[in-house]
């Protein structure tokens, strides 16, 4: 009996050209695929305001028609409520289910950076306010981080 291998490599960086745009980049490579998306989205509302997506190896001539789908993804708003499911339906029925897992991963990193990046980076400095005194900030100026995850939802009725 043959044991079969399959490994898929996932990598998101995110990086902040100025206080209010989030540019992601994201790979996703296996055996079979590989593709690159860049992802801008914009605060307060985290909303995407620009995707590109490349093909470096796909399986069929019907892979790369899937690229303009990732533009149905323009406008959404990172943390508006079924924002998964949305980009599934609209990027991946449409056209890519690699490209919608890919997006959605690239969109969490977002919002991580978001809430946590300026931080960290305070706490390198030796300046960073207490986590929670930082939390309680973003959430006044990204009100949806609010409800966006469990954790966030908790602290959120802790602090009120």
């Amino acid at each position: 009996m043959s044991t079969l291998t399959f490994t898929r490599s996932k990598v998101v960086g995110v990086e902040c050209p100025d206080k209010k745009t989030f540019l992601a980049h994201g790979i996703l490579d296996d055996y079979i695929y590989a593709l690159e998306l860049d992802v801008e989205a914009k605060l307060p509302d985290l909303e995407i305001t620009n995707i590109q997506g490349r093909w470096k190896r796909f399986t069929t001539t019907e892979c790369p028609k899937s690229i303009p789908k990732l533009q149905n993804a323009v406008g959404l708003r990172i943390l508006e409520e079924e924002f998964g499911r949305k980009v599934h339906r609209v990027v991946g029925k449409e056209g890519c289910t690699h490209f919608a897992n890919l997006l959605v991963e690239c969109c969490d990193a977002i919002v991580q950076a978001a809430t946590y990046g300026e931080w960290q980076e305070l706490k390198e400095k030796g300046i960073a306010p207490g986590k929670e005194e930082y939390l309680e900030e973003k959430f006044k100026a990204i009100p949806g981080l609010q409800n966006s995850c469990m954790v966030y939802s908790r602290f959120a009725r802790r602090g009120k």
